[in-house]
């Protein structure tokens, strides 16, 4: 009976070492199911619903879960949408390329798509699969992917042309001109070679106001 227990303890402890050392913090179904290498489908939803009574996972969406507490809404976005990577107002706001704050995680993604946690809010751009595809500029810590500071700004110039930024300190001018090729867009080319994305008073105004459009154009589509 002791040897039983004892077998079951190291069964269960197993499981939750195995997550702790991935270096992961947020984990899907899918997820749990290789790294525990349980392939049944109701054993593994068992096994997932005694870790949640158990307090030792969290549920954070629909399918997705956290161990731990010291995840981030940058490790939810990209659990959401795997085929997706962190960028656009989000990433310019961690390099310091533009001074405004946006609390939502903007993402790019090969469909639009928003979703809404508690009060975190989470949205996708869509980009076509050759740019998407394209790993120049992208930077992989190991819990998500995140463009670098020149593909963030190619991904704002894309996805919102009239975007100007407040601060171009440390940027590599000829990765940019590289990484605006990618798009197939030679409206964005030409911006980028003549260096017409630095922020103005109304070009602040003017980007402020494309951004509530395009949020409340794509909110109407539902």
């Amino acid at each position: 009976m002791e040897d039983n227990i004892s077998n079951m303890n190291k069964f269960f402890s197993s499981k939750i070492e195995k997550l702790a050392l991935s270096g992961k913090k947020i984990f899907t179904t899918e997820d749990l199911a290789v790294i525990w290498q349980i392939p049944q489908r109701r054993r593994l939803i068992e096994l997932i619903k005694y870790y949640l009574r158990e307090k030792r996972l969290k549920s954070i969406y629909k399918g997705i879960y956290a161990y731990g507490g010291d995840y981030t809404p940058y490790d939810i976005a990209q659990k959401l949408i795997p085929l997706s990577y962190i960028s656009l107002y989000t990433s310019s706001q961690m390099y310091g390329l533009t001074f405004q704050y946006y609390q939502t995680v903007y993402a790019v993604s090969l469909k639009r798509k928003k979703y809404k946690i508690g009060k975190q809010g989470y949205f996708y751009s869509r980009v076509k699969e050759p740019v998407f595809y394209n790993q120049l500029g992208l930077v992989n810590n190991g819990r998500y992917i995140i463009a670098d500071r020149e593909r963030t700004i190619t991904d704002c110039l894309y996805v919102f042309p009239r975007f100007a930024f407040d601060n171009l300190r440390g940027v590599d001018k000829e990765k940019l001109l590289t990484l605006a090729r990618i798009y197939d867009n030679k409206s964005l080319e030409k911006r980028v070679e003549k260096g017409k994305y630095v922020r103005q008073e109304k070009a602040r105004t003017d980007s402020k106001k494309y951004l509530k459009g395009y949020l409340h154009h794509y909110s109407l589509r539902g």
